[in-house]
């Protein structure tokens, strides 16, 4: 199945970093790992209720699960299972989604 909306297919390409990044994870910070993916999953389907609904609540709902992965990403950073350069990037790939989404709540306003 191939996905048309845009901002779906930068969140999935940023679950599919974070995957890659977080395999290497020590297993003593599997609860750090798990709800990091668990909130990019959530994510994703955030996007897709939203493009559904056209529902606002869900759009900045997305932003709030934005705002979540960055703090568990800096708490990877803090506790050194990951560098500045992954971090960087995905501090990147959530910027970019959270100009999407901000931009799509515009537009659904306008309408």
């Amino acid at each position: 199945m191939h996905d048309k909306l845009l901002i779906s297919i930068k969140v999935k390409k940023t679950i599919e970093y974070i995957e890659k990044i977080t395999n290497n994870y020590p297993k003593i910070e599997y609860v750090l790992k798990n709800k990091i993916l668990d909130v990019c999953y959530e994510l994703l389907e955030l996007t897709y209720k939203a493009n559904i609904y056209h529902d606002k609540r869900y759009m900045k709902e997305i932003l709030v699960k934005i705002r979540m992965i960055e703090y568990f990403v800096k708490k990877s950073i803090d506790k050194k299972l990951i560098n500045f350069k992954k971090y960087e990037n995905i501090g990147n790939h959530l910027l970019e989604i959270n100009k999407m989404v901000n931009s799509w709540i515009l537009c659904e306003k306008i309408k």
